[in-house]
């Protein structure tokens, strides 16, 4: 008599510019996570092209599968609420109704459930993994810097505690900051910088991102990269250093690495300064959070949120830790926070 395989569970994260997916087994362990890009933006072409190849790169297709969902806020849409019925429509296409529930503030949901109670899944990434960390860190502030945005979540008695929980009410708290370690234009950050001893006004361009500045300065290796840059060419750091270049009216000839290093130092301060602001503003909606509590970095820009928790001189937690030190995992945090969320429940069930 043979054994039916063992159940492994699928955590799907369905951002605007990427796909990010994480496996654990029936044990609780992860097996793998992965990002693809997925410029939603362009298309819904673009998820059933990502949704393929990550099917075809992690042989999951028998799984159970757990969403969450970003993407729904990209201008291809009318609206998010077209936006999740149009990113449900896709993925239905590849998986069976059966194996795929969708994540919300209310629980897991089916598809249809989800077509009704659509605001409680749209934009609800960060939720997933504030509830998978306050499992395990009973007291802290999470940080978790993705290509795109920051998400700085309170948990306190071993539970998120928000303050809001769409995009809109997020912003206004600070506990959404749109600023992330690859996508984010430089211009958004500063009108100015300094060089050459002077102060200069910046183009106002998409002439280059954080991910050029995070890349001269040995935070970010090109192959961590799945983004194009503002130009199209390469992350190395000739082309990181003309990128910022034009942002001064120059090119890259007209200064040394040194000298853009240099620059790029002031982009990444402005960047941290920007984050800094958003995580005091949530702190002083909950004084009772205790001091000495740490920051949990998570996140492909967790590097900068080791930096935040230095700021702010409390100890730093890599989320890595609780993913037995699946870096890619950390990286990736909602997709496989998903995961492990559905393997603690539904094994658990079963």
């Amino acid at each position: 008599m043979t054994t039916a395989p063992a159940v492994c569970y699928s955590g799907w994260d369905i951002g605007g510019a990427h796909l990010k997916v994480a496996r654990c087994d029936n044990k609780g362990r992860v097996i793998s996570a992965i990002e693809l890009p997925c410029p939603l933006w362009q298309g819904v072409d673009q998820l059933r092209r990502a949704l393929r190849t990550a099917f075809d790169s992690l042989a999951n297709a028998n799984d159970r599968h757990f969403v969450t969902m970003t993407g729904e806020l990209v201008d291809v849409f009318a609206n998010r609420q077209t936006g999740v019925s149009e990113i449900l429509n896709c993925l239905i296409e590849y998986i069976s109704t059966d194996k795929l529930s969708i994540y919300s503030r209310e629980g897991w949901l089916s598809v249809d459930q989800t077509r009704v109670q659509w605001q409680a899944v749209a934009s609800m990434n960060w939720l997933a993994t504030a509830s998978f960390t306050a499992a395990s860190v009973n007291e802290g502030l999470l940080v978790d810097i993705g290509s795109t945005t920051t998400d700085v979540v309170p948990l306190q008695n071993g539970l998120p505690q928000p303050q809001g929980y769409d995009d809109y009410q997020r912003q206004q708290l600070g506990e959404l900051a749109y600023t992330g370690a690859i996508r984010t234009p430089l211009i958004a950050l500063t009108e100015q910088a300094p060089f050459e001893g002077r102060w200069i006004s910046l183009a106002a361009e998409m002439f280059a991102t954080t991910g050029d500045c995070w890349c001269l300065l040995n935070f970010l290796d090109s192959d961590q990269i799945s983004d194009r840059s503002a130009d199209g060419m390469p992350w190395y750091p000739a082309a990181c250093e003309q990128r910022l270049a034009r942002l001064l009216g120059t090119d890259a000839d007209h200064g040394s690495s040194a000298q853009w290093q240099l620059l790029a130092r002031w982009f990444a301060e402005k960047q941290l300064e920007k984050i800094t602001h958003a995580s005091l503003q949530v702190l002083s909606a909950h004084p009772s959070l205790d001091p000495q509590s740490p920051v949990i970095g998570a996140g492909i820009g967790r590097f900068i949120a080791q930096q935040l928790a230095d700021r702010l001189q409390r100890p730093y937690l890599d989320l890595a830790m609780l993913y037995d030190n699946h870096k890619a995992a950390a990286d990736f945090a909602p997709a496989a926070a998903l995961a492990l969320l559905a393997q603690q429940q539904f094994t658990q069930i079963a």
